[in-house]
């Protein structure tokens, strides 16, 4: 029997290195920069033109497949998740550290059926860092198998905390948070790109993070890479993951999660 979904995996490889080379001539190159929804919210021609090159070569090798991209919501496409075929797309996770010239930056690729992530991929083209996950097949940097840390130990654990300037209610709940885990925790830590927190988390680099605001675009593909890698994926309150809450968290163990949990801030998203 074929494997399911290879010719769609093997293609998606592809497209995001050819989206990655086109990050990395840019990266250094002064910036065309616009503001979306905030000052901190940001997107800038490279980011819409991967997203272009990703949609435009998928679509032409599977016409019937539908996407949810970042940029494309933004320019008013909708997010509607359905059972069909689904690519769902970061082009740039972390545009305010692409735009400062900082490397922690990604492309990210989940490919969803039936609202569940089949396989994923996360690229960073600065660096020449990429991670995959296909579901039941574990995940991989750079073509070798990675696996989180087993820290079960809050007062061991690197917790990733992202403490963006945001509108007042969320400000006072990130705020709330890091007072919070300072003192229960070895150290904070913070990325700028949701993507690349949850492939050091799945490689073993950190052991837990949680998050609230972001979209589907950021976390569902590295959620899949955080689990492969043998990590736990919840949502805040404890639950299933819904890919358009916008909000997870994340763990390198079930007793670390379940330290986390219950100390967490939290307040009410939108959903996608």
């Amino acid at each position: 029997m074929a494997d399911q979904w290879s010719t769609e995996y093997e293609f998606a490889l592809k497209v995001v290195k050819q989206g990655g080379q086109i990050i990395k001539e840019a990266f250094h190159r002064e910036k065309r920069v616009t503001e979306k929804s905030s000052p901190t919210d940001l997107v800038t021609e490279t980011d819409q033109e991967v997203e272009r090159v990703l949609i435009q070569g998928i679509s032409e090798k599977f016409p019937d497949h539908r996407f949810i991209g970042e940029e494309s919501v933004a320019g008013g496409s909708g997010c509607e998740l359905t059972d069909l075929p689904t690519w769902v797309i970061d082009p740039i996770d972390g545009t305010t550290n692409f735009v400062h010239s900082n490397p922690n930056i990604c492309t990210i690729l989940a490919f969803m059926v039936e609202k569940e992530v089949e396989f994923s991929i996360v690229l960073n083209p600065i660096l020449d860092q990429l991670w995959t996950a296909r579901r039941g097949q574990g995940a991989h940097f750079n073509g070798k198998k990675i696996s989180v840390s087993g820290c079960a130990d809050l007062s061991k654990a690197i917790l990733i905390q992202e403490v963006g300037s945001a509108t007042p209610d969320r400000v006072d709940m990130l705020t709330t948070n890091v007072q919070t885990f300072i003192p229960k925790v070895r150290s904070l830590r913070a990325y700028g790109s949701a993507g690349i927190n949850l492939v050091y988390l799945a490689m073993g680099s950190v052991d837990a993070y949680f998050e609230m605001g972001f979209h589907i675009w950021d976390y569902a593909g590295p959620a899949l890479i955080v689990r492969e890698a043998g990590g736990v994926v919840k949502d805040v309150s404890g639950g299933e993951v819904d890919y358009l809450a916008r909000n997870i968290a994340a763990a390198a163990s079930p007793q670390l999660l379940q330290q986390i949990i219950p100390n967490i801030k939290t307040i009410k998203m939108t959903p996608d």
